[in-house]
């Protein structure tokens, strides 16, 4: 017999073995530790009555915890209309920034911009991750129009700084995605978060 639960931050459904129960486990979709519940009969589960569960014991969340092997059990509960998970979608939206500078050039914030107008509301990992990359997105955009305008101003010999922009972008379009598909919450240095 199998334990069936909801994570607690990004809300897919998993699935323990029965003596994992009281045991500290992470979640595969967004990396939240969290404890296992008590088994639940079937009744309880397709009623939605899950037990009470906290991080720990103590209310307080441990970095060490048992690892269980989880499984999804269903569709993310985040209800995507693309059909993706939590860690897909943000890191798609991580992704998106690079993708944006590859296709339209200046205008990768439209990407994370999309992801987080659709999922404000649906899952926090998301929302948190993509308002994350859309800040990064629109500081280089402003770090962009600053680089040109000291150029224009400098009659050309600012010029090398222009490439900063996409040295960044090409860097942390790289790091940030891997972090992210990784389960950990990313943060970029040096950002002007102005979407709170």
């Amino acid at each position: 017999m199998s334990i069936r639960f909801t994570c607690e931050t990004c809300s897919n459904e998993l699935e323990v073995p029965e003596a994992s129960a009281g045991k500290q486990a992470k979640c595969p979709a967004c990396a939240h530790v969290m404890r296992i519940p008590e088994p639940q009969t079937e009744r309880q589960w397709e009623r939605g009555q899950t037990p009470e569960h906290s991080s720990s014991p103590d209310g307080s969340k441990s970095p060490n915890y048992t690892e269980v092997e989880t499984a999804h059990t269903g569709p993310s509960v985040a209800r995507s209309p693309l059909g993706l998970d939590d860690r897909t979608l943000a890191t798609l939206a991580h992704a998106s920034g690079l993708i944006g500078m590859l296709t339209v050039g200046i205008l990768g914030f439209l990407g994370p911009l999309a992801i987080y107008l659709m999922y404000q509301d649906r899952s926090e990992f998301v929302t948190r991750q993509a308002k994350e990359a859309l800040n990064f997105q629109i500081s280089l955009l402003l770090l962009s129009a600053a680089m040109v305008m000291l150029t224009m101003f400098s009659c050309g010999v600012a010029f090398p700084l222009v490439f900063v922009v996409p040295v960044m972008q090409l860097l942390f379009g790289i790091i940030a995605p891997m972090q992210v598909w990784g389960g950990k919450n990313y943060r970029y240095p040096l950002t002007m978060r102005l979407v709170k």
